[in-house]
């Protein structure tokens, strides 16, 4: 199972009954409790900004990977504008903890 999947199954079942305890979100996602603790870490952490909800959402994960790879080829490839200067214009909206902003993830292609 993916990283991905494994936080999509944690936000739904965080959505369906916020106040389950980490033994109750195991059992009920199938996942370990080591497991569930470092999700529910990274999302209170990517949860930084009012919209950052969003991005947890399948809707919302497919829009952020059209914007970088839209600003990744518009601006990188057409424009011939460098990865800090993209980390930058990823720094400026509330998206740099779901996407991988360094300027060595933006060379290589890893971008969520």
């Amino acid at each position: 199972m993916t990283f991905w999947s494994k936080s999509l199954r944690m936000f739904n079942s965080m959505r369906e009954n916020s106040k389950q305890r980490m033994r109750q979100l195991a059992r009920h996602t199938g996942l370990s409790k080591s497991s569930v603790h470092r999700h529910t870490q990274a999302m209170a952490r990517r949860d930084r900004h009012p919209e950052s909800w969003v991005w947890e959402t399948p809707e919302g994960r497919n829009w952020l990977i059209r914007l970088v790879v839209a600003t990744r080829f518009l601006f990188g490839l057409k424009r011939g504008v460098g990865a800090a200067t993209i980390r930058a214009f990823f720094g400026r909206l509330p998206v740099e903890t779901h996407v991988g902003c360094a300027p060595r993830a933006l060379r290589s292609g890893r971008h969520t």
